[in-house]
C-alpha cells in the first residue's frame, strides 16, 4: 500500500495535499488543547463540561491549521503574480510547504514571495487580537465565553509565533529566503547567497537542537519540549542542505544548458526554434499522481514521458480521457502512453523545412526535441514556426 500525499481540497485551482504525518499531528494538537491547555487557562466556579473543552479544542486545532494553509497561500498567490505556477501546497508533520514549479528568476521577486508568509500571519494575529480584545467587552463570562475568548487569545500568538519563527534568517524559513534574496542582490550570484542561507539554517537547527537536549537535562525536565525541538532541529538541518543541493545542481544544469544551447542554437535548424522542455512525465508515474500534481499546474494537450533525460514516448490527454477513473490508481504513465515511434521525435539539428513537414504529419501537433545521444532537450510546436518565421 502506498501511503502518497491525498487531496484535501483545491484553492484558487491549487490543489490541496495532506501528508499522512500531518494526521497524528492533529488529533495530538487536540488533545494538549483539550486535556491540559484549556483546563489550565479557564478557571471557573462551575466546572466547564469535558465535551466543551473537546469541541474548542478542535476548533482551535483546525483554525490554526487554516491559518498555516493561508500562510502558504499566500506565498502560493504572490508567486503566481511573479509568473511562477504551483504544483500544491502540502500539509506535513512540521506545518506547511508550498511546491513551486521554478525557481523565482530576480531577487526582489524572491523576497516578494518570501514576505507573503509572514506578513499574512501577522495580519492573521492583528486578526483574532482585535477579536479578543473586542470579545472581552461584549462577551459573557460564562463558560462559552471565556471559551471563545481563549481561543481568539491562542490564535492570536499562534500566529504571532508562526510569523516570527519563519522570520529566523536561515534556510528553508521564510527569513532565509529573504536573507538569500538579500545577498543575491549584492553579490549578483544566487550560489553563493544559498549557501550562505544554508549555513545560517544549519547553524539555527544545531541551536534549536542544542536548546533541546538543554530542557532534556537540565530541571525542570521537559522532555515533550527537547524532542520536539530535536526533531524540528534535524528537520531544518536536512531541509536546507537539500535546498542548497537543489539549487547547486539548478545552477550547473542552467550552465550546461547555456552551454550546449549556444551548440543547438543554429540558424535555419530546431534548436534555434524550439521551447524548452515541456515538464516531462516519468513511466513509472500513476495516472492519479500525474492528475494531482503536474496536470493541475500544466495546462497542456501532451506531454513527453522520460526517465532520466530520456524519451520513452508521448502521453496524449486525448487518450488519458478514455481510462476509466477507477483505473488511475493502478495504471502507470507507461501503460497508456504513446510508444516512442518516429513520428514523436524530432532531431535538434533538423532544418525547419523538415520540422515543419513531420509537424504538419503529427497528430499531436507537438514533437520533442533530442540531442545526439538521444536525450530530451526541449519542445516543438507549430507555433514556435509561426514565432520563427
Amino acid at each position: 500500500m502506498r501511503f502518497r500525499p491525498f487531496q484535501l481540497a483545491r484553492v484558487f485551482g491549487i490543489p490541496i495535499m495532506v501528508d499522512y504525518s500531518w494526521l497524528p499531528v492533529v488529533v495530538f494538537h487536540v488533545w494538549l488543547v483539550a486535556a491540559f491547555y484549556l483546563p489550565r487557562q479557564i478557571q471557573t466556579q462551575h466546572p466547564i463540561p469535558v465535551w466543551q473543552f473537546v469541541c474548542f479544542g478542535t476548533i482551535m486545532t483546525a483554525l490554526l491549521f487554516a491559518s498555516v494553509l493561508i500562510h502558504e497561500l499566500a506565498h502560493s498567490v504572490v508567486a503566481r503574480l511573479e509568473g511562477i505556477q504551483i504544483h500544491d501546497i502540502q500539509l506535513h508533520i512540521f506545518g506547511g510547504w508550498a511546491r513551486l514549479a521554478s525557481e523565482p528568476r530576480t531577487p526582489f521577486a524572491e523576497l516578494r514571495i518570501a514576505v507573503a508568509g509572514p506578513t499574512s500571519s501577522f495580519l492573521l494575529a492583528l486578526f483574532f487580537l482585535a477579536c479578543w480584545e473586542t470579545g472581552k467587552l461584549i462577551i459573557p463570562r460564562s463558560s462559552f465565553g471565556l471559551l471563545l475568548l481563549e481561543t481568539f487569545r491562542y490564535l492570536c500568538w499562534g500566529n504571532m509565533v508562526l510569523a516570527m519563527f519563519n522570520l529566523l534568517p536561515g534556510l528553508p524559513l521564510d527569513g532565509g529566503r529573504m536573507l538569500r534574496a538579500l545577498l543575491w542582490h549584492l553579490r549578483k550570484d544566487i550560489l553563493s547567497a544559498t549557501q550562505t542561507a544554508k549555513r545560517m539554517g544549519v547553524a539555527l537547527a544545531y541551536m534549536l537542537s542544542s536548546y533541546g537536549i538543554y530542557r532534556l537535562i537540565a530541571p525542570p525536565h521537559d522532555f515533550f519540549s527537547a524532542i520536539w525541538l530535536v526533531i524540528i532541529g534535524f528537520f531544518l538541518k536536512n531541509a536546507a542542505e537539500n535546498d542548497y543541493r537543489h539549487r547547486e545542481q539548478q545552477h550547473a544544469y542552467e550552465q550546461a544548458e547555456q552551454r550546449e544551447r549556444a551548440v543547438w542554437d543554429v540558424k535555419g535548424t530546431v534548436g534555434a526554434v524550439m521551447s524548452a522542455p515541456v515538464v516531462s512525465v516519468p513511466p513509472e508515474l500513476h495516472i492519479s499522481e500525474f492528475v494531482d500534481q503536474i496536470l493541475s499546474t500544466h495546462r497542456h494537450t501532451s506531454f513527453p514521458v522520460a526517465r532520466d533525460g530520456r524519451l520513452h514516448g508521448l502521453l496524449s490527454l486525448e487518450k488519458l480521457r478514455a481510462v476509466p477513473h477507477e483505473e488511475w490508481e493502478r495504471l502507470t504513465i507507461g501503460e497508456v502512453m504513446q510508444p516512442i515511434e518516429d513520428s514523436l521525435f524530432i532531431p535538434v539539428r533538423a532544418s525547419i523545412e523538415y520540422a515543419t513537414r513531420k509537424l504538419k504529419a503529427n497528430q499531436h501537433g507537438h514533437l520533442a526535441v533530442v540531442d545526439n545521444e538521444g536525450l530530451l532537450i526541449g519542445y516543438l510546436s507549430l507555433s514556435d514556426l509561426k514565432r520563427a518565421a
